[in-house]
Parts: structure tokens; C-alpha cells; sequence
């Protein structure tokens, strides 16, 4: 029997307590930001990462590890806003995660969609 990723990620009631709220809200919050900074590189608004972390007041590793989590697969990016993803997934864990999303969800131990 194959399973899908959808198994290996929480139901509602089951994420329950699992997955904090401060936890999923930091990385709901870390994800539109690494989005917002990515469309504001390829607008133009902006034209290097550097700008990006001198008005942020933080590192290029800081600003280059944000913007990775826009490259979050759709299917996870979705069970962090439902609060569905396995205790331990965070803002550390995923914003150095490879941009093919087959590898995140090998990073993470999951089987892939």
C-alpha cells in the first residue's frame, strides 16, 4: 500500500497541542516574508538580498534563508497554515530546505505526494 504525504501529516483533531500556535504563527509569518522579498527581487523594487537585510536590520543569511521558505512545497506551506505539520517542523527545520520539493519531504522524513 503507498502512502501519500497527506498520511504522514496531521488531521485537525489530531494536531491538536502538537504543533504550537507561536510555532505555526512564526512560520506563517516567515513564509509570507521569504514570498513578500521574493516578489519584491524579481519586481525589481529592490535589486539584491543585501538591500533587503540592511532595511531589515538583519544578516543576507537571515534574508536568504527566509526568502527559501517561498519555495515551500504547496502541500506544506498548506499544513503549516492548518497547523497539521509533525512536532519539530518549524522556521529552523525548513528555511535551509532544498528547493525540489520531492527532497523537502525527504528532509523531513516524509513520503512524497
Amino acid at each position: 500500500m503507498r502512502r501519500s504525504c497527506s498520511d504522514s501529516l496531521l488531521t485537525a483533531s489530531q494536531s491538536d497541542g502538537v504543533f504550537g500556535s507561536d510555532t505555526r504563527a512564526k512560520l506563517i509569518a516567515s513564509i509570507a516574508r521569504g514570498r513578500r522579498w521574493l516578489d519584491e527581487i524579481v519586481a525589481g523594487t529592490v535589486t539584491d538580498v543585501e538591500q533587503i537585510a540592511a532595511r531589515e536590520k538583519c544578516s543576507v543569511r537571515k534574508v536568504n534563508m527566509t526568502i527559501s521558505l517561498a519555495f515551500l512545497a504547496p502541500a506544506l506551506a498548506k499544513a503549516a497554515i492548518e497547523g497539521r505539520l509533525p512536532r519539530g517542523i518549524g522556521v529552523a527545520r525548513l528555511c535551509d530546505a532544498p528547493a525540489e520539493w520531492s527532497r523537502q519531504y525527504r528532509m523531513l522524513g516524509l513520503p512524497s505526494p
